[in-house]
């Protein structure tokens, strides 16, 4: 009985979709900020439970599990371990791997689904930006009715995480557009809409990088987007180690102050950020092998600051959820993903692999939800299934051959 079930669960174009589409509100949407939304946010939260222990059934009755899954999976079992140990945020740790796991299963068990899975993370993402600036513009006074004047966006909460649920946006439509020339016209509309809320809210980090990374998709020449990509990422790792690790002692680096100060135009504390890093620094020194496990905002204002939450790096987050040994698997993570896509750099994968670096690099100023950052790593890693004929277009096509 169980085989038949298997089969058809597995054939199922309805069952992925609601899987998709829960996961990524339980991510994307931020129903907290207003109080009428709360029991909205615990049935999606039951759901995505539920969805969860379906797809670990379906998914571990084929024991088949890629490098990449596996890597992810040691990853967020860690920081659990981690937590437990320090009798840290065991909840939140929880439910970020509840996250993460349904969206490897999903990847995993409806791999002949790819084009389906892509569209409808695409429409998802979309639909939740244009809606964000809708509520914006219909209702200007609408976020006196938050709970919080600084978590007042239903996309992500504060304006800060704005930036990257439109980022994921935008990269889930570029993947969508060898699918079909269709999808030109919604990426073009969700990057303008992104840019338009930015400007309006003031996200300037987000703000810059979105459209940096819209000159990067009118690049026609792949040997400059190879040149553009290699630039970028090297940049991006001289400005984690020589910028954010060195904290407030960038203010005795000349050189940095002057590129910073002269050149960028940019104050030299980055908000008050390289306090932030600093003290970031200071508390990954005291536990550097397993870190902290994954700790709650009163934890931070406790033991780092009280000036804001976080360490404003995901860099140095990762540090401390997990020291070195959690960082040196997030590393394997994303090497392993990279391997895997490096015979297949077409356009579009250089495009991906520039999306994310930007992704990584405006995570140098935030910390945004580990779900994001494994989801552009598991798009590199699968992109080399995602335009393959399925078996149902292999039959077509044989059928008209015949």
């Amino acid at each position: 009985m169980t085989l038949p079930l298997t089969i058809e669960l597995s054939n199922s174009k309805l069952l992925p979709i609601w899987f998709t589409v829960i996961v990524l509100l339980r991510t994307l949407i931020s129903f907290p900020v207003f109080g009428f939304l709360q029991p909205i946010s615990y049935l999606v939260i039951g759901f995505l439970c539920l969805d969860f222990l379906v797809l670990s059934v379906l998914y571990f009755k084929r024991m088949e599990m890629s490098q990449y899954g596996l890597v992810v999976f040691l990853y967020m079992a860690m920081v659990l371990v981690f937590t437990i140990i320090h009798g840290a945020d065991f909840k939140t740790a929880l439910y970020e791997a509840i996250e993460v796991y349904s969206l490897l299963c999903i990847f995993a068990y409806y791999s002949h689904r790819w084009k389906l899975i892509l569209c409808t993370i695409c429409i998802v993402c979309s639909v939740a930006v244009y809606a964000n600036l809708a509520l914006m513009l219909i209702f200007p006074d609408w976020m006196f009715a938050a709970e919080d004047e600084f978590d007042s966006f239903i996309l992500g909460g504060n304006y800060n995480q704005l930036g990257c649920r439109m980022m994921c946006a935008i990269i889930s439509s570029v993947l969508c557009v060898p699918l079909s020339k269709k999808w030109i016209v919604n990426l073009i509309c969700v990057t303008i809409v992104s840019i338009v809320t930015l400007l309006l809210v003031g996200s300037m980090t987000s703000l810059s990088n979105i459209i940096l990374f819209s000159i990067f998709c009118l690049i026609p020449s792949k040997r400059l987007l190879k040149l553009a990509l290699i630039s970028f990422f090297v940049f991006y790792v001289l400005f984690q180690c020589i910028v954010c690790f060195q904290g407030e002692g960038l203010h005795n680096n000349e050189f940095a102050a002057y590129i910073i100060q002269d050149v960028l135009g940019k104050d030299l504390t980055f908000t008050n950020r390289t306090e932030m890093w600093d003290a970031a620094g200071k508390v990954f020194a005291e536990s550097p092998i397993i870190g902290w496990g994954r700790v709650d905002a009163e934890w931070y204002t406790t033991v780092m600051s009280n000036f804001a939450i976080g360490p404003h790096n995901y860099i140095y987050s990762v540090l401390i959820y997990g020291g070195i040994v959690g960082f040196g698997i997030f590393l394997l993570s994303a090497f392993i993903a990279v391997r895997h896509i490096w015979g297949y750099m077409d356009r579009t994968a250089l495009i991906l692999l520039l999306g994310t670096v930007t992704f990584m690099f405006m995570m140098c100023f935030e910390v945004y939800k580990s779900f994001f950052v494994f989801y552009l790593f598991a798009m590199i890693y699968y992109y080399r299934d995602f335009y393959k004929p399925t078996d149902e277009e292999e039959e077509a096509v044989h059928e008209v051959n015949v």
